[in-house]
């Protein structure tokens, strides 16, 4: 299926403009809000996360010497690993948030009322299930990492061949993109049945959006390149050549000038790249049916709760969908 044959970039950027234009500040302050605060947090843990190193280093060196005990080194490498499990918590809330807001604009395209503001995006983090949507996050990590796990092996086996390491390199760089592609519908499908996803694995969700984005994953990319992509990378270039100026000619007001600039561009650019996940996900529903990219992944009931277990039952399993029955889902949906 080709969604852009269906959904011209044009028609696209159209009801992407119709979806952002109205209350686009109320939803800019605190989109970007939250991402300021992210980054900034985020690169001081990462200031102090290096300077722990640096003492962890000098401890060992120290140790060597005899200036040094064992349990400084353990204090500084314990202090190290908290700072660094912190950035992984400021990550996973900053995720929260994204989700938080994606939510919020795929409400107004199902609810044309809705309006997008700090009030409906703190509403839809409050009530979201965080506790299952860590759990796709990791999942979709580990799933990744597998993926390139067998290449990574390889290359430790030819690291002396320059070519074949930068090779490798690359390919693991292709499956990273082409498997967050597949995976990267798995939240708003884990949202669509989340109903069904009591005591199921989460890894289901990931399924799902693989099989959501057979046919999909280039379209998806091609309207991230031009609507995403293209906008930052050209901004950037403008602004980075302000900042270059500055660097030249020692003019220290237009180098930060310049880098203000880039990091403000992009800020108030996040509602946008929020509003293009959840219209792809609405604009690709209407030409899909959901229910079968499920077929074959929850366990009945019964299988769950034991009841399956007993003498005289049997579970009820859903079959997994052919080929053939993925081929025509295209043609079903018609």
């Amino acid at each position: 299926m080709n969604i852009l044959l269906r959904v011209p970039l044009k028609a696209f950027t159209a009801k992407l403009k119709d979806l952002v234009k109205p209350g686009y500040t109320k939803a800019m302050w605190p989109t970007g809000g939250f991402f300021l605060i992210y980054i900034a947090l985020t690169a001081l843990l990462v200031y102090v996360d290096l300077s722990f190193v640096s003492t962890l280093y000098m401890n060992l060196m120290m140790l060597m010497y005899g200036m040094a005990s064992t349990s400084g080194i353990l204090l500084a490498l314990l202090e190290l690993l908290g700072v660094f499990a912190l950035i992984l918590a400021l990550g996973f809330w900053f995720n929260f948030i994204s989700t938080a807001v994606v939510f919020t604009y795929q409400d107004r395209l199902q609810h044309p009322d809705v309006v997008v503001s700090p009030s409906t995006i703190w509403k839809n983090f409050k009530h979201l299930r965080k506790n299952q949507l860590w759990r796709i996050s990791l999942y979709t990590g580990l799933f990744i990492f597998l993926w390139t796990l067998p290449l990574t092996i390889v290359g430790s086996f030819v690291s002396k061949y320059t070519w074949a390491v930068y090779t490798i390199r690359i390919l693991n760089y292709l499956i990273i993109i082409w498997k967050s592609y597949e995976y990267s519908q798995a939240t708003l499908l884990y949202r669509e049945k989340q109903p069904d996803f009591l005591g199921q694995s989460m890894r289901h969700a990931l399924t799902a959006s693989r099989r959501f984005m057979g046919g999909l994953k280039f379209n998806f990319l091609l309207l991230q390149i031009v609507l995403v992509l293209l906008p930052i990378v050209v901004w950037s270039a403008i602004f980075g050549g302000v900042a270059y100026y500055g660097i030249y000619t020692a003019t220290y007001f237009f180098m930060y000038l310049g880098y203000a600039l880039i990091a403000l561009g992009i800020t108030a650019y996040l509602p946008v790249i929020y509003a293009i996940s959840a219209l792809f996900y609405e604009e690709a529903k209407k030409h899909i049916k959901v229910d079968a990219d499920f077929i074959g992944l929850f366990k009945p009931v019964e299988v769950l709760t034991g009841e399956a277990f007993q003498y005289g039952h049997e579970p009820v399993v859903e079959e997994k969908p052919t080929k053939k029955a993925k081929k025509g889902k295209a043609q079903a949906a018609k």
